[in-house]
């Protein structure tokens, strides 16, 4: 059974830079950090295609979650 390592090619890593981007822009969230920046990270701690795509998947549900906690804060202030 042959290893599926098309994560670690700078295509596969740069599709997903595009929709963590893409969560960042949809949130309206600041950030300091890039989305290739938190990409790298991610890629970097992961030794797994498995652990990639589920670093990167929380990785945009938080995104989601704090756009969702800004405009609760914002509608109740």
């Amino acid at each position: 059974m042959s290893e599926d390592n098309s994560w670690l090619t700078p295509s596969f890593r740069q599709n997903v830079v595009a929709k963590i981007n893409e969560a960042i822009q949809s949130s309206g969230m600041n950030t300091s950090n890039s989305g290739v920046e938190m990409e790298n990270h991610v890629f970097v701690k992961a030794r797994t295609k498995d652990e990639y795509l589920s670093f990167v998947a929380r990785l945009i549900l938080h995104v989601t979650e704090m756009n969702t906690t800004n405009k609760m804060q914002k509608h109740w202030i």
